[in-house]
């Protein structure tokens, strides 16, 4: 096959699979790093040649995280995507972009085929992941062989890239709904704490809810506590200590 490049100028349109891959984590970082494993995996053995991979996620807040399967690859998709001048900063605009054999087309990327090289690939794709809820995030492939990216090979990793971004979405929902539940449930300790402390100020002064409230933001303001470290520091001094939670209490 002769040296020349591919570029597929077009929005992609997704399919649903109904399969999912496992990349639930602690942190959108560690999801994503299970994720680019797993694609360097998936693909390599679709390509029949080593990939390399990255996952590059970009926050609501527009904070970018990149996780990689080696060094170089990592390094690479990062100056990409800040630079703009890349098939990284193309997928997370949502087009695909394939490089073959070191190649590009596109003249503003003069860079990039030099970068490429550097960084010891020959041949590169990067798809665009399609989230939700202001994230963006793309999947870019590396191999230091040339040509690996066929339209076959492509295909094939446009089909897996749809079962990643599922998974993904997945991943990051159910990280948002543990995050939600661990606020409520810290918000709930609070409040207990708070309204059992104006409780017990309540019997001791014969006062309103109100009143009570207003003694311990005073107290917790002049011991610079919050409000909460203030009512459990009172409720320890009591026999029972600071009382659990119902939700405590079915853990």
């Amino acid at each position: 096959m002769g040296d020349w490049g591919m570029m597929i100028d077009q929005q992609v349109d997704w399919r649903v699979s109904g399969v999912l891959l496992d990349i639930r984590g602690h942190s959108e970082a560690a999801s994503a790093c299970a994720l680019a494993r797993i694609a360097a995996s998936a693909v390599s053995e679709i390509a029949g040649h080593p990939v390399e991979s990255t996952v590059t996620l970009v926050r609501p807040d527009g904070t970018p995280f990149t996780a990689a399967t080696t060094d170089a690859a990592g390094g690479l998709s990062r100056w990409d995507q800040l630079a703009g001048r890349g098939p990284t900063s193309r997928a997370l605009g949502g087009r695909l972009t394939i490089i073959l054999n070191d190649h590009c087309p596109d003249k503003r990327w003069d860079e990039y085929p030099a970068s490429l090289r550097s960084a010891g690939f020959r041949s590169a794709v990067a798809v665009p992941l399609p989230l939700e809820r202001g994230y963006r995030a793309a999947l870019t492939l590396y191999s230091a062989e040339t040509n690996v990216f066929t339209p076959v090979v492509a295909s094939r990793a446009l089909a897996f890239s749809d079962v990643a971004a599922t998974s993904l979405v997945l991943a990051l929902q159910v990280r948002a709904g543990l995050a939600q539940s661990a606020d409520l449930r810290a918000a709930m300790a609070s409040r207990t704490a708070v309204n059992v402390a104006c409780g017990v100020i309540m019997g001791q002064n014969g006062c309103s809810y109100e009143a009570a409230l207003q003694m311990l933001t005073l107290a917790s303001s002049h011991r610079n506590l919050t409000i909460r470290d203030a009512a459990e520091g009172m409720l320890r001094t009591l026999p029972g200590g600071v009382p659990p939670t119902h939700f405590q209490q079915r853990a």
